[in-house]
């Protein structure tokens, strides 16, 4: 029988009051889609990035919290303080560079479009208002997805499409990292990058929304999750 595709799933804390309030949407979105989720957090971090990355067959960086700005070699200047968490960013940045070098397949949601972009050589616009929804209360807006990218080929769609937004730190075309390149703008407002996708990969794709809110958003997010679980699955 063959086994699930192993995800990584990163998140600030294995904490379980932590994980079930901000991280369970994200392991079970894995978990739907067919993937075996492995959560990697600051404390389960024994081992070297490349042998942790050795292990996997997919690397999930998920949302919550701003990366420090020294990261992309700027002053706090909009990123807030009491958002940002050293012990993730010291796993993340690490742990992209060693799935980058290997080719793993990486999916990234809201800060996880934003640290890879820092941790592939690139920068962020630490503060955009108007973009972030209460924990209670989703905001939604249009983004226009780009033909014949991988975002439109996963989805079935290009052009405007609805999402949520829960952000206030965003990727732009001038600080997109190299060797990637945008796969959705926003449809009004500053021109704010809503997905980004690695030329130089297999399969690395980076959303700024939440897909993995299902209860939010109509089922085409979910396609998503399913070509990412299906494309690790090919490393088992």
């Amino acid at each position: 029988m063959v086994r699930p595709p192993r995800i990584g799933v990163t998140t600030r804390t294995n904490d379980k009051p932590y994980l079930d309030r901000w991280a369970r949407n994200y392991y079970w979105s894995i978990l739907w889609a067919g993937g075996d989720p492995i959560l990697l957090t600051p404390e389960t971090a024994l081992l070297p990035p490349d042998e942790q990355i050795a292990q996997l067959d997919g690397l999930f960086l998920t949302g919550g919290g701003d990366v420090h700005p020294r990261y992309f070699n700027q002053p706090v200047d909009g990123a807030e303080p009491e958002e940002i968490h050293d012990a993730r960013d010291e796993l993340e940045l690490p742990l992209i560079h060693a799935a980058l070098a290997a080719d793993l397949p990486i999916l990234g949601v809201c800060r996880g479009i934003q640290v890879l972009n820092v941790a592939a050589g690139g920068g962020l616009l630490q503060h955009v208002d108007g973009h972030r929804s209460s924990a209670d209360r989703a905001k939604y807006h249009e983004v226009d997805v780009v033909p014949g990218s991988l975002l439109a080929g996963v989805l079935g769609l290009d052009g405007p499409f609805v999402t949520n937004t829960y952000h206030h730190q965003a990727v732009t075309l001038d600080i997109l990292a190299p060797g990637f390149v945008p796969a959705a703008r926003t449809t009004g407002g500053p021109p704010l990058l809503e997905a980004m996708v690695g030329e130089r990969w297999r399969w690395v794709l980076g959303v700024q929304w939440h897909p993995e809110r299902f209860y939010e958003l109509e089922p085409v997010h979910r396609r998503i999750f399913s070509a990412f679980v299906e494309v690790a699955r090919r490393n088992t």
